[in-house]
């Protein structure tokens, strides 16, 4: 782990934990669908240059990576230490491509959110985040809620 991720898990860890204090599943769905109410428009009127194109790919890969985490704490899937990188798409995907691909990635994180309530899974248990340790489902997906609403003013948009 470099020296940066591990700062940025000290400073991260606390903000995740308290964002997701005392929320309930039914609260976490609200905010994943109202966040990306929100944030949709301006993914969708990004202008196309280098930089929006990786502010992109990026939410979706940690979209993608949250999610898969998720899925090990309903035993869905098996936990393997990765990053990212490995569920975003390739660098040269389009602008076109990329919003696609959050707009689907979103919908995904809604669906298994609901297969959660579903099933009565757990939602204490906990799944190691690389950077900020053990989180628990609703820490995970609160941060699945939190992290392109915190950095979608990175995204900048089409003139016009």
């Amino acid at each position: 782990m470099s020296v940066m991720q591990k700062i940025l898990g000290v400073l991260l860890r606390p903000y995740t934990r308290r964002k997701a204090r005392g929320l309930t599943l039914e609260q976490v769905i609200a905010e994943l669908e109202s966040s990306g109410t929100e944030i949709m428009p301006r993914v969708l009127n990004a202008e196309d240059t280098a930089g929006n194109r990786e502010a992109l790919n990026h939410f979706v890969g940690i979209e993608r990576w949250s999610a898969n985490r998720v899925r090990v704490a309903t035993g869905e899937v098996s936990f393997e230490l990765d990053s990212n990188r490995r569920y975003r798409l390739p660098d040269d995907a389009s602008l076109a491509e990329l919003q696609a691909a959050f707009q689907e990635a979103r919908k995904e994180s809604l669906e298994l959110a609901r297969q959660i309530r579903a099933s009565g899974t757990d939602t204490e248990t906990q799944v190691r985040h690389n950077d900020l340790g053990p989180l628990t489902v609703i820490e995970w997906l609160s941060y699945i809620q939190d992290h392109p609403a915190r950095e979608i003013r990175r995204v900048r948009q089409a003139k016009g």
